[in-house]
C-alpha cells in the first residue's frame, strides 16, 4: 500500500515522501531512505545509528554546510554495504553544490544506471548539472530506460471505479478473486469475464458492520481453515470513520461465503497502526505487516486461543510479507529501504538484515511482494517509473541476482499495489486510484477515478498467456 509523493530533499537524506498508507498507501512522511545492500550475503543495518545519522545531515542541509554533510553521507555510505536511488541523488546533490562537477555527474550516472528517472532540471540543488555536457548522455540513459515496457495483458477492467482495490486474494476452492476496499470499507468478490467481454464481474460480500466501520486494506485467502482474511484499519489523517477510531486498526478471519467475522485481533500498540500488508502461508500462518509502526506480527494455530504475536520490529515502513522456500525466512518489502529478510527461527529479532543485491538494481517503493518459484514479484509504486518488476534470486534464495521489467510508464497500469498467483498466472490489481485522492483519502478536485484493472503474465516456469 504505498504511492510516495516525492519532494526530494538534498541533502538530509530524506525524501518527503507522503507514503500513501495502506499507509500502505501512506500518506506519511518516510524520512529515511537508504537501502539495503550488496554484499555476499545478508548484512544488518544499524537502525538507530543511522538515524542519528539522517538527524545531524538534516541539521548540517539547513545550516548549507556542505563539506561537513558529505562526511556525513559518506559515513552513511560506509555503513551500509548497498546504496538506494536515493542516496544517490543526494550525494549529487551535495557535489553540486560543491562544485565537484564530475563527481555529480557520476552520481546521477549511478541513479540512471537502476532504470530509474529524475526531474533533474525541476530541482534547484541539481539543475547546474543540466547545461554540462556530460550530462545529455545521463539525461538520455533516463528516457531510453524508462521508455514503455508492456508484457503484461489486461485480464479485465472493474465496472466500479471508484472502488480502490488495494489488496487482491484468489481463493481457490471458489475460483474467484477477492479484493478489499479502501473507499467502501469492504470486500468484494470478482470473476473474470466471459470469452470476448471486458469487464470484471463483481459482487459484495456481506461484512456485519464492525467489519466495514474503517477502510479495509489487506486481504488473504486462508486454505487450511477454508476462510478469508481483512485488516480494517483506521488510517490516521483518513475521513470515511469516527475521528476518536484514528490510527486502530485489526485482523478479521471471516467466513467467506457469508460475511461473517469468526475471529478478531485487535493490535495493541503503543501508537496510531496501519495493518497494511499480509500474506497466508500453505499451512495457516498468517503474516501481516504494520506499516507506520514498524512491526511484522504473525497469527499461528488455533484461532480461538491465537495471539497477534509480534515478531519483528525496527522496520522504516514495513509492507508485503513473503515467506521464502525454506520456511525459515520471511521476506518484507521494507518501503525507503529494500527488502528485509526477517530469521523466523528467532522468537523475535529487532535488528534486520536485508536482501543483497546488484546496485544497478532499483528496491526501494516496494508495495507488493510475492515469491514465484526462484524469484521475487515486486509491484513498485514509489518510484519514477512505477514499475511491475521480477527480482530473480540465486538457488539458495539468499541474494538478489537480476531483474527483469514486466510492465512501466503505461497508461493503463496507473498506480499498481499487490499481485497474487492464480492457475499458472501472476494478477495484479493496478490503476487502483492513490493518485486520485489526497491526504484525507477524499477524491482531488478536478479528478475522477477510472476502472480500476486486472493485468496478468505468466509464473515462473510459464511462457504463455492464459
Amino acid at each position: 500500500m504505498a504511492v510516495i509523493i516525492h519532494r526530494y530533499q538534498a541533502g538530509s537524506l530524506s525524501v518527503q515522501s507522503f507514503a500513501v498508507l495502506e499507509v500502505k498507501r501512506k500518506f506519511w512522511l518516510i524520512a529515511l531512505v537508504l537501502t539495503a545492500l550488496c554484499g555476499p550475503s545478508a548484512i544488518a543495518l544499524d537502525r538507530a545509528h543511522f538515524v542519528e545519522l539522517n538527524q545531524k545531515a538534516a541539521e548540517l542541509r539547513k545550516k548549507q554546510d556542505w563539506p561537513a554533510l558529505r562526511e556525513v553521507l559518506v559515513e552513511m555510505g560506509r555503513d551500509i554495504p548497498g546504496l538506494t536511488p536515493r542516496y544517490m541523488l543526494r550525494m549529487a546533490s551535495v557535489e553540486t553544490h560543491l562544485q565537484h562537477k564530475t563527481e555529480a555527474l557520476r552520481w546521477l550516472e549511478r541513479y540512471a544506471a537502476t532504470g530509474l528517472t529524475y526531474d533533474v532540471a525541476g530541482d534547484d540543488d541539481l539543475k547546474p548539472s543540466v547545461s554540462d555536457p556530460g550530462f545529455q548522455r545521463i539525461a538520455q540513459q533516463m528516457k531510453d530506460r524508462t521508455r514503455p515496457i508492456q508484457k503484461a495483458e489486461a485480464a479485465c477492467t472493474f465496472p466500479l471505479p471508484g472502488i480502490m482495490p488495494e489488496d487482491i486474494a484468489f481463493e481457490k476452492s471458489s475460483g474467484t478473486f477477492v479484493v478489499s476496499s479502501i473507499q467502501n470499507h469492504t470486500l468484494y468478490r470478482v470473476s473474470l469475464p466471459k470469452p470476448g467481454e471486458k469487464e470484471c464481474s463483481i459482487s459484495e460480500i456481506p461484512l456485519e458492520n464492525s467489519a466495514k466501520r474503517w477502510p479495509i486494506l489487506a486481504v488473504s485467502a486462508d486454505p487450511k481453515r477454508h476462510l478469508l482474511w481483512a485488516t480494517p484499519s483506521a488510517m490516521p489523517d483518513f475521513v470515511g470513520f469516527p475521528k476518536e477510531d484514528a490510527g486502530k486498526a485489526s485482523l478479521l478471519a471471516v467466513n467467506g461465503a457469508n460475511g461473517k467475522t469468526v475471529q478478531r485481533f485487535d493490535l495493541n500498540s503503543d501508537g496510531p497502526a496501519v495493518l497494511g500488508d499480509m500474506s497466508v502461508t500453505a499451512d495457516g500462518i498468517v503474516y501481516v505487516s504494520d506499516s507506520i509502526g514498524g512491526a511484522v506480527y504473525r497469527v499461528q494455530g488455533d484461532l480461538t486461543t491465537a495471539k497477534l504475536e509480534k515478531i519483528a520490529g525496527g522496520f522504516f515502513s514495513p509492507q508485503t510479507p513473503a515467506l521464502a522456500r525454506d520456511g525459515k525466512r520471511l521476506f518484507v518489502a521494507d518501503y525507503s529501504l529494500g527488502i528485509a529478510v526477517v530469521d523466523l527461527t528467532q522468537k523475535q529479532t529487532e535488528k534486520l538484515e536485508y536482501l543483497p543485491h546488484p546496485e544497478s538494481i532499483a528496491v526501494t517503493g516496494l508495495d507488493g511482494l510475492l515469491l514465484d518459484g526462484n524469484s521475487l514479484i515486486g509491484i513498485q509504486n514509489g518510484t519514477e517509473p512505477v514499475r511491475i518488476i521480477r527480482y530473480h534470486l540465486d538457488a539458495a534464495q539468499t541474494k538478489i541476482v537480476s531483474a527483469e521489467v514486466i510492465e512501466q510508464s503505461t497508461e493503463r497500469m496507473g498506480e499498481p499495489t499487490h499481485a497474487v498467483a492464480a492457475n499458472g498466472m501472476i494478477y495484479v490489481s493496478a490503476n487502483v486510484g492513490w493518485n486520485k485522492v489526497d491526504d484525507h483519502g477524499k477524491l482531488k478536485s478536478g479528478e475522477q477515478f477510472t476502472p480500476p484493472v486486472l493485468l496478468r503474465f505468466p509464473a515462473e516456469g510459464r511462457t504463455k498467456l492464459q
